[in-house]
């Protein structure tokens, strides 16, 4: 299997990136002076390059992801059985006789009732 977060801790670094370029932008802009608002319009490139870097990390880590998933194909060629299976070790009857249950362990008396069994006088 392949380790994934490599690949998620430089999603986390393009959006921590593109979150640093926006705040600047914001704090320019918040200035409300000419100047401020054109270095902001000026640095809108550098905003659009982060963007794009954090699309393309999400884009590569999406295709990890894809090629880290295992492959259903077997379970196209399994067959489906509908009849129960047989009797194995460990099937609990759903009636039992009290001197059948008495002489039960405590823990086999609790797997009893809780698998909803029921006692027979």
């Amino acid at each position: 299997m392949i380790d994934l977060k490599p690949y998620f801790d430089a999603v986390n670094a393009a959006e921590a990136e593109v979150q640093r370029v926006a705040n600047e932008l914001d704090a320019l802009f918040r200035q409300e002076t000419d100047e401020a608002k054109a270095q902001a319009l000026a640095r809108q490139p550098e905003l659009e390059k982060a963007q794009a870097k954090h699309a393309a990390a999400i884009s590569l880590y999406e295709q990890m992801q894809k090629a880290n998933r295992p492959n259903d194909i077997a379970k196209n060629f399994v067959p489906v059985s509908n009849t129960p299976p047989d009797d194995t070790e460990g099937h609990q009857p759903s009636v039992i006789k009290r001197q059948e249950y008495d002489r039960l362990s405590l823990l086999d008396r609790a797997r009893f009732v809780k698998s909803g069994g029921t006692l027979q006088d």
